[in-house]
């Protein structure tokens, strides 16, 4: 919301600066980002009525001009716009004004003298470049400073309103915040009733009552199509982010601005029957928005139409058949109470929000349309001249917002806040937010305004309360309770220690939407389709996540661009299935394993480092042996260097190298490995037993076997276990070893056997009885060979 501080004085003059302003009203929840000042141009730039406008006689192009600047003489200035004519008002860079850092000196132009210039918007300091020269209201008095005649020394707040406060999305809402947090009176302008001067009307009828309550409209007839909208008015519409378009489009703006009521104007003489309906859109309608879009609408739209056809979207935007050209002269004006709902439908099914449905969808005060009427009108006819008609205001109270009293108690207040405010001081903020404050034995009753959306509830009004009173006023206090003692859950893994696991390795974590860029989700998951958003806040956040994977990997890239060598991420969040929703566990790494250093080699992190850090998990629940490791072609993940991950038989997650495609597509150089687990998977502990430590001794043997390469190592492992029996008290796969000297389709794989007992020691043939069984069942199973 931009909001001009001179356009804001006018309302409320606190005294304040725009910087204590600025202050005040961020620490009240209405965050201004920044305060731009309005562009100054220098002071001798001013305004030039032509007088005399003569064609150069070598040069066609060239206009011989005599300006009136204010002082006794008119000056001589050659201008070459294609634009002047005389008795209009231009800005005028007088000599020794500067533009652009140049000074504008007296020269001669194709014989003729130029004591000056005339300006276009963009040579007076405007950011616009239309490539004519600036016209000016011919009323404007010459030899007055642009900058005062335009108002020039002015500055825009640019408030981040959040979406509870619709109330201030105009410069009436926001006077109504300064006023009370500088306890200054507001001045609101004065809005007369304008007699009706004809007795025009149209027939107005409202089908979908329930979405919209009330619709006032009038006919005014008549209107100048040579009149143009005044300058003030220009430039605070400007100032306030819109263009200057038609005088009656120019008008509708600046009422919805200043009052936060949007309208709109249809021209009269489009609407077929003399009939306006407001109704729900049928099967097979069809309508052309005013920016030419075509939109086929969907059934349950609410549109204003005419008896044969939909002439505007309600609430969003009118339809380019019934606009306002250049040559209208009469008018349908509308100012209407659309409920949020209807325009939240419009939007989500149309993908398109203008100034009218940002209004719409957080709330318009229900009872503002007759003064937006009035003011709109009187407006109109001032700039435009025209009759008015008879003024329609077609309501059912029925559906029309109230606002209902509730109870503020004052005990409750402090026991929320944690501070005693005095009553007075809370009675005075009660009254500047709300329309009717009454004091009764517990505290008050109060009725908020009708244009208070967010305040239904007490705990509604005692955060207006210490917003008003002041965040910062508030002290900061420790509320001290009985202590008791957490209950410890052996059975479960904390998250905390799956967190502290991942750090240790060098992740960090990662919290990302769980709205996501649903094509980018398609590469990793294309056979689930994620839930779409009826909102979303952008057109690549616009489906529910089905897997941790694209979050993760939009966070790895911004690493990744800004040159980052290690980048290792974590992420603990829910997935949306189609029938459920998970909590997993993600992981994405790329890059060195360890910070450049003289005492580690330098290499990349490959997939045994990520089957390592997700085996150090698995040790948290006691049961890392019945997790396992089996080759898989997952979706997204390169063939052949993927695998799932099964607990006890069951499939629980999957690891894997990213497809190399997918990472030239975003110009990646090199591997990256990602992870995905179920954590409900790895969070139950198995119930821990501790048995003493053996007084005997071990006894160690190494083996080493000629496999075939293709051979999974998880799969030999368990065998060995199997056939070394209880014996086995560890198993330690030390060596691996394919190339010269070996078989192409062979690799030489060495395990260090430690064999032990609680009970007593082994003897060297019970020892070599476990490694005959081992020999045999490898040999047998995988046709292993024993290398001596």
């Amino acid at each position: 919301m931009l909001v001009s501080s001179r356009w804001l004085s006018e309302w409320v003059n606190s005294g304040f600066s725009d910087a204590e302003i600025a202050n005040r009203m961020t620490m009240a929840g209405l965050e201004v980002g920044k305060i731009t000042p309005v562009e100054i141009c220098d002071d001798k730039i001013v305004v030039g009525k032509v007088q005399e406008a003569a064609t150069h006689p070598e040069n066609e192009n060239l206009k011989i001009c005599m300006v009136d600047v204010g002082t006794a003489d008119s000056i001589q200035v050659v201008c070459g716009a294609p634009n002047v004519s005389v008795g209009s008002c231009y800005p005028v860079a007088l000599v020794d004004s500067e533009i652009d850092g140049k000074k504008i000196q007296t020269q001669e132009i194709h014989g003729f003298q130029s004591n000056g210039m005339l300006c276009s918007a963009k040579e007076a300091g405007f950011e616009e470049d239309t490539g004519t020269l600036m016209v000016l209201d011919n009323a404007a008095t010459a030899g007055a400073p642009l900058v005062d005649y335009l108002q020039l020394k002015d500055n825009i707040f640019d408030i981040e309103l959040t979406p509870n406060r619709a109330d201030c999305i105009s410069v009436a809402g926001v006077a109504r915040e300064v006023s009370i947090l500088t306890n200054t009176p507001i001045t609101t302008p004065e809005i007369r009733e304008i007699p009706a001067g004809s007795n025009a009307e149209l027939q107005i009828r409202v089908e979908s009552m329930e979405d919209c309550p009330r619709y006032v409209g009038r006919i005014i007839q008549n209107i100048r199509p040579d009149a143009t909208t005044p300058d003030w008015m220009k430039e605070r519409l400007r100032r306030s982010g819109l263009r200057s378009l038609h005088p009656v489009v120019d008008v509708t703006n600046y009422v919805m601005i200043e009052l936060g009521q949007p309208m709109h104007a249809f021209d009269l003489d489009t609407i077929e029957s003399s009939c306006i309906v407001v109704r729900y859109s049928k099967t097979g309608e069809t309508m052309t928005t005013l920016d030419g879009e075509n939109l086929s609408l969907v059934e349950g739209t609410q549109v204003i139409a005419d008896e044969s056809k939909p002439i505007g979207l309600a609430g969003v935007m009118g339809g380019a058949f019934s606009g306002i050209r250049s040559k209208t002269t009469n008018i349908f004006l509308e100012a209407a109470f659309f409920t949020p709902r209807a325009a939240r439908f419009s939007v989500s099914n149309y993908e398109f929000r203008t100034e009218a449905s940002h209004r719409f969808e957080r709330g318009v005060d229900p009872y503002l349309q007759v003064q937006a009427m009035e003011r709109a009108t009187e407006l109109i006819l001032e700039i435009s001249d025209g009759v008015a008609g008879k003024l329609q205001n077609v309501v059912d109270k029925r559906y029309l917002p109230q606002k209902r009293h509730c109870e503020v108690r004052y005990q409750r207040i402090a026991r929320v806040l944690g501070v005693e405010i005095p009553k007075i001081e809370v009675e005075s903020i009660l009254k500047s937010v709300n329309k009717d404050v009454v004091a009764n034995d517990v505290g008050w009753s109060v009725l908020p305004h009708s244009y208070r959306f967010d305040l239904e509830a007490e705990h509604d009004q005692i955060e207006e309360i210490a917003r008003i009173y002041g965040y910062d006023l508030i002290p900061s206090s420790v509320r001290l309770g009985r202590g008791q003692p957490k209950k410890a859950r052996e059975y479960k893994v904390d998250l905390k220690d799956i967190r502290n696991t991942l750090h240790h390795a060098g992740y960090f974590e990662a919290i990302t939407y769980s709205f996501v860029d649903p094509n980018l989700q398609k590469k990793f998951v294309p056979s689930i389709q994620g839930k779409p958003l009826s909102n979303p806040i952008a057109e690549n956040l616009s489906v529910m996540r089905t897997s941790l994977w694209p979050g993760l990997f939009h966070a790895f890239l911004a690493n990744y661009r800004r040159r980052k060598k290690q980048i290792c991420l974590y992420e603990i969040g829910r997935v949306f299935y189609p029938e459920e929703e998970k909590n997993m566990l993600g992981g994405i790494a790329f890059g060195q394993l360890a910070p450049e250093q003289w005492g580690i080699q330098e290499r990349s992190i490959d997939f045994f480092d990520m089957k390592a850090h997700l085996t150090n998990i698995f040790e948290l629940t006691g049961s890392s042996d019945a997790f396992e490791f089996s080759n898989e072609l997952v979706d997204g993940l390169h063939p052949g260097r993927s695998a799932c991950i099964q607990f006890s038989g069951v499939r629980v997650g999957v690891v894997g190298q990213l497809h190399p495609d997918m990472l030239q597509d975003e110009g990646v150089d090199g591997d990256v490995y990602v992870f995905q687990i179920s954590v409900d998977d790895i969070v139950t502990r198995k119930n821990i037993q501790y048995k003493e430590i053996s007084r005997y001794p071990s006894i160690t043997r190494d083996l080493s076997f000629l496999l075939d390469s293709d051979i999974l190592m998880a799969n030999v492992s368990k065998s060995i276990r199997e056939s070394a029996g209880n014996f086995l008290e560890k198993l330690i796969l030390f060596d691996m070893y394919s190339g010269t000297g070996i078989d192409s389709n062979k690799k030489s794989v060495a395990y260090r056997l430690t064999f032990r007992l609680n009970s007593r020691t082994l003897t060297d043939n019970e020892i070599d009885v476990k490694i005959s069984d081992v020999i045999t069942r490898l040999n047998s199973e995988f046709n292993a060979e024993l290398r001596k």
